[in-house]
């Protein structure tokens, strides 16, 4: 329903949508899938402001970092973005964009803060910090912070600090 009401407005530079929220008892109501988020990417391509909720702790959502490759390929002005995606299983999406060349050559937008709210983030050694870090540089190549509101801000720390050194 999103997207068919939305998608009559290619020039909107930008969209948030506040209700997208999840419930106590660990159900994500963010139920957009990655082809979901490149049809919107696609029909939005001025976007500069992105928000489809605050990023929740319970990392159940059907999207993954393939979403946010969507997103950086077809909206080449954005400058914020707030979106879910799944971080299970991160290592293993990343890895996969890599080795596929996903969208290699496209331009990229410049993005330099991507907010992950709550999301949480599990790693199980330096070597899946470097994987997600390179992901993530070719995902945004400008990227630098990871604002957050969690407590796990410890590894999305050391995260940012890789994407800046």
């Amino acid at each position: 329903m999103l997207l068919s009401s939305i998608s009559s407005f290619q020039n909107l530079v930008v969209l948030c949508v506040v209700n997208l929220c999840c419930d106590k008892e660990g159900s994500c109501s963010f139920h957009l899938t990655d082809d979901d988020v490149q049809d919107l990417a696609v029909a939005l391509p001025f976007l500069v402001a992105l928000s489809l909720g605050r990023a929740c702790r319970f990392n159940a959502c059907r999207t993954t970092v393939s979403s946010l490759l969507s997103i950086s390929i077809h909206c080449l002005g954005l400058e914020l973005l707030e979106v879910h995606f799944n971080t299970r299983t991160i290592t293993g999406d990343i890895q996969r964009l890599l080795d596929e060349d996903s969208g290699r050559g496209k331009p990229r937008c410049k993005l330099r803060a991507l907010r992950v709210g709550r999301l949480p983030l599990e790693v199980q050694d330096e070597q899946d910090i470097g994987t997600i870090a390179t992901g993530f540089l070719d995902i945004f190549p400008s990227l630098k912070f990871f604002p957050i509101h969690c407590l796990n801000f410890g590894i999305w720390e050391e995260l940012a600090y890789m994407l800046r050194n």
